[in-house]
């Protein structure tokens, strides 16, 4: 306790008051000096008092403080609670995913040692496949040296036809060509004497079942008999024939003396081709003739 609250020590002799007493005749007495004690002991209080409030209010910041510890330590744990649960959560997928990983490793060695067989077999296969190519490569070459020489035959051969086909043609004073699809153009020539360049054409319509003819030049009033006749005989060459009949017929003066295949080639065979073309005679005697015949 401090000095401040006490009162300093004074010396009392007890034979100095019992002779102060005796030669006074008075009772002896000793001066306590109870009001300074009484104050000291006041203000002794006071500060006891102070003290515990100040103990108190120490007392109670620490608590505050130690309670706001607390809870930040616990607050503190458990997010490091929170952190290890997830850390083994993490732990155990990475774990996982290791397994994992090790499988596939595993099963990529498998299928890098399949890979491996298949391409040493695959190496192999385009060896003999590389063999077999430049064989091929040498027939190829062959069949396309054979192919250039056919061609060359077949364009020779088709200049021929050409030259006979014209001649043909002239003989029999009749062309047939295409003009759409499924008609068929029919000219024919060499049936007036007097201008054997005159034409006369037909286009006849085989797209159906029913043979039709969408144009005549020039008309014929026997047409519709003639179209009868075909669609029952199916017979194109014995039509051609009777149109070409029917066409003469208009011809005012026809000719005096036919021959025998004057019934294709109207008046007679023009006389430069039959005597220049070795392949007239041929039509001439009927050796180059072949019956036209549409099946139903």
């Amino acid at each position: 306790m401090p000095a401040a609250y006490l009162a300093p020590p004074r010396p009392i002799s007890l034979h100095a008051v019992l002779d102060a007493s005796s030669s006074a005749g008075t009772v002896p007495t000793i001066d306590l000096e109870w009001e300074p004690f009484h104050a000291h002991v006041e203000a002794f209080l006071n500060a006891i008092d102070q003290y515990t409030m100040d103990a108190k209010t120490e007392i109670a910041r620490r608590a505050s403080e130690h309670v706001d510890m607390v809870r930040d330590m616990k607050a503190e744990k458990e997010e490091v609670e929170r952190r290890i649960t997830l850390e083994r959560e993490r732990e155990a997928v990475m774990l996982a995913t290791l397994e994992q990983e090790r499988h596939t490793v595993g099963d990529l060695s498998s299928s890098l040692a399949r890979l491996q067989q298949t391409l040493s077999k695959t190496k192999e296969q385009s060896a003999a496949v590389e063999a077999e190519l430049n064989a091929v490569r040498k027939e190829v070459k062959a069949e396309r040296g054979e192919k250039e020489r056919q061609g060359k035959v077949l364009e020779q051969q088709r200049g021929r036809d050409a030259i006979e086909l014209q001649i043909l043609q002239e003989i029999l004073g009749l062309r047939i060509e295409g003009v759409k699809a499924d008609e068929l153009l029919m000219r024919f020539t060499l049936l007036d004497p007097s201008d054997p360049e005159r034409e006369f054409s037909m286009i006849i319509d085989v797209s159906k079942h029913e043979y039709t003819v969408p144009n005549c030049s020039p008309p014929l009033s026997t047409l519709p008999e003639l179209l009868r006749q075909l669609n029952a005989d199916r017979d194109l060459y014995s039509f051609i024939k009777r149109v070409r009949k029917a066409f003469r017929a208009l011809v005012p003066n026809p000719p005096a003396a036919p021959s025998k295949f004057d019934d294709l080639s109207g008046p007679g065979l023009r006389g430069p081709i039959a005597e220049n073309s070795g392949d007239a005679k041929d039509v001439q005697d009927g050796s180059a003739m072949q019956t036209l015949r549409i099946e139903a």
